[in-house]
Formats: C-alpha cells, sequence, structure tokens
C-alpha cells in the first residue's frame, strides 16, 4: 500500500483574474531611435543598511557597473520611483524590463542605454564648470530652503 502524499501548493499565487495584452497601437521600429550602440545596464536595488553612507531619508541603494569607470557606482534614494526618475529621466536611459526581488528594497531594473550616456560629464565637473564646488550647491539648497521655511 502507498501512503498519499499531502497535496502541494505551487510555489507561486495564481491570480484571481487573468489579464490579457492590449495590442500595440504602434509596431516597434525597425532601428533604434536613438543612434549609437546599445548598452544593456543592470540595476539592483536594496535596502540602506547603517554602514551605508546614505543620506537622511534615503531608504535603497542602487548598484551597477559602469562601464566607462570600469568600477561598480552605487548611489542611495528615497524610493525606487526617484531611482527610475534618476535613469530615465536624468542619465537618458530606456527602462525595458523592472521586477521586486525577495526582500524589502530590492528590485533588478533593466535598462537601455548607449555608450554616450556614460561619457557625459559628472554632476561634480558640471559644477566645476559654472564656478560652484559640492558645498557650494549645498549652501545655495540651504539657503533656499530656509527662505521658503523648508528647514
Amino acid at each position: 500500500m502507498s501512503e498519499r502524499q499531502p497535496e502541494r501548493r505551487p510555489p507561486f499565487e495564481i491570480p484571481e483574474a487573468v489579464l490579457e495584452l492590449e495590442p500595440a497601437t504602434e509596431p516597434a521600429p525597425a532601428h533604434p531611435v536613438r543612434p549609437g550602440r546599445m548598452h544593456i545596464v543592470v540595476v539592483v536595488t536594496r535596502a540602506v543598511t547603517p554602514a551605508d553612507a546614505a543620506p537622511p531619508g534615503a531608504v535603497l541603494m542602487s548598484r551597477f557597473w559602469h562601464p566607462s569607470l570600469h568600477r561598480w557606482s552605487e548611489n542611495s534614494f528615497e524610493s525606487l520611483e526617484h531611482a527610475i526618475h534618476l535613469f530615465v529621466d536624468e542619465s537618458g536611459w530606456a527602462l525595458r524590463q523592472q521586477q521586486p526581488l525577495d526582500v524589502p528594497h530590492a528590485h533588478e531594473l533593466v535598462f537601455e542605454a548607449r555608450r554616450e550616456d556614460f561619457s557625459r560629464p559628472g554632476t561634480e565637473a558640471m559644477l566645476e564648470d559654472v564656478g560652484l564646488t559640492r558645498e557650494d550647491v549645498a549652501d545655495l539648497i540651504d539657503r533656499v530652503e530656509r527662505e521658503n521655511g523648508g528647514a
């Protein structure tokens, strides 16, 4: 006689409603919209820890390999939306895939970028070009916040 095994549940939840794909309104372009060689950037985020040198209010850290600098680039953010805004709107990358990982504030973001996106001058270089230091900018922000009642 064989023993009956308890019913095993699948390791995932079955959705209550089935979602259907909507047809694309426009066909995908045959060639990239932006010229240049495409580069895939995988950004992984995690929760900020006490060991991180993150500013107050930061809840997650991002990390990705910077091809021009040949080193890991880490940044702190107040939210996932803030991180995506920086990468998409300020760096010019295109978000291609986003998925949460198994712990809080952990996500994997896959972006499409171009090599020239990594050769743009950094914040520090732009500040130096206009004659400002990071301290000058911090002082200016503090003054504006005081004048507007923000601090």
